[in-house]
């Protein structure tokens, strides 16, 4: 019996003893975290700069741009604007490399006494970066090549130029004389090439002949009117622009970029640029280019 007892005992005493007791010690201090850091403390603890300074020799320039975080106890994360969206960096201190020119706004948000703290925007300008359209039209490498041209003349196939139906890149892929309402035989078109200069972005046209025709400078814009892929704007007219049923009047009347690759470029010259709502594509026309580098 006593040793029944003595079981029971041992098993009470087991139970209870296996309790454990709490430790609030880090509740408290998650609950008693104290107060966190100021929007005006974070915003002095951080700096954003662009170290680099821009040099036509130079790849490098105010697309690098520092980030850091003075006080690495409030731990967080960058938020950069970008030419694809918003890019999230976890870092004190980072150089990040921007891949388009633009205006950005870059904040951090950071955790203090257990709450989220964000700092101010910072505002940034991105002007150094080389566009893959500087490539693509001049042959341009890099920055740094200013020697770099490139010569365009006419895709040697029927329908390289003509006037056609608006809008034929809403609905087809690139192919020479797609609804064509005029095709043209491009041996009749008084210029047959154009260079692109990289270096001042300088145009130049020729004659069949191989004399120069005329000169001035080509530009353009990621922007997507219609749909399309981005603008030519130039100052010359491109090559073949006489047959259009348009009026080309210099920078004011861009060439519509349908499709651009390092072996063709398609442009369009619109009869209009703000289509009405209520006027379908094959109402109007536009003039289509068919262009290939030439080789040298």
């Amino acid at each position: 019996m006593k040793t029944i007892i003595r079981i029971f005992l041992l098993g009470i005493l087991f139970v209870y003893g296996c309790d454990p007791i709490e430790d609030t010690s880090l509740r408290e201090q998650f609950e008693n975290a104290g107060t966190p850091i100021s929007q005006a403390e974070l915003d002095a603890a951080l700096s954003v700069t662009q170290p680099i300074p821009n040099a036509d020799d130079k790849v490098e320039g105010d697309q690098y741009v520092v980030l850091k975080n003075n006080r690495p106890d409030i731990g967080g994360v960058w938020h950069l604007g970008w030419s694809t969206g918003e890019k999230i960096v976890a870092s004190d201190e980072i150089t990040v490399i921007y891949d388009a020119n633009g205006e950005y706004e870059i904040y951090y948000t950071g955790i203090s006494a257990n709450q989220i703290v964000t700092s101010k925007k910072f505002n940034i300008s991105v002007t150094n970066c080389f566009d893959e359209y500087d490539r693509l039209l001049s042959g341009a490498k890099d920055k740094a090549n200013k020697t770099a041209k490139k010569t365009w003349t006419f895709l040697q196939v029927t329908g390289a130029l003509y006037n056609g139906m608006y809008g034929n890149w809403k609905y087809y892929d690139p192919v020479p004389g797609q609804n064509s309402w005029g095709t043209v035989n491009t041996a009749t078109i008084p210029e047959q090439t154009m260079v692109f200069e990289f270096d001042g972005h300088k145009m130049t046209t020729y004659l069949k002949s191989g004399a120069v025709s005329k000169t001035g400078t080509w530009a353009y814009t990621h922007n997507k009117p219609e749909g399309v892929t981005g603008e030519l704007i130039t100052t010359a007219p491109v090559i073949g622009t006489n047959i259009s049923w348009s009026v080309w009047k210099g920078a004011s009347t861009p060439y519509w970029i349908t499709y651009i690759s390092e072996n063709l470029l398609v442009l369009c010259f619109p009869q209009m640029y703000n289509k009405p709502a209520d006027v379908a594509d094959w109402d109007l026309f536009g003039t289509y280019f068919y262009l290939v580098p030439k080789v040298e």
